[in-house]
C-alpha cells in the first residue's frame, strides 16, 4: 500500500511539473511572437 501512495504521490508531482511546462510554454510563445512582430514592425 504504501509504495502505491509513494508513487501516486510522484505521479502527482510530475503532473503539476508537466502543467507548470504547459503553462510557461503557453505564456511564453505568444509573447515571444509578439515581441517577434514589434520588431519587425519597427
Amino acid at each position: 500500500m504504501s509504495d502505491k501512495h509513494k508513487s501516486g504521490g510522484a505521479d502527482a508531482a510530475r503532473a503539476v511539473r508537466f502543467l507548470a511546462i504547459k503553462a510557461a510554454i503557453f505564456i511564453l510563445v505568444p509573447l515571444i511572437a509578439a515581441i517577434i512582430t514589434v520588431l519587425m514592425v519597427l
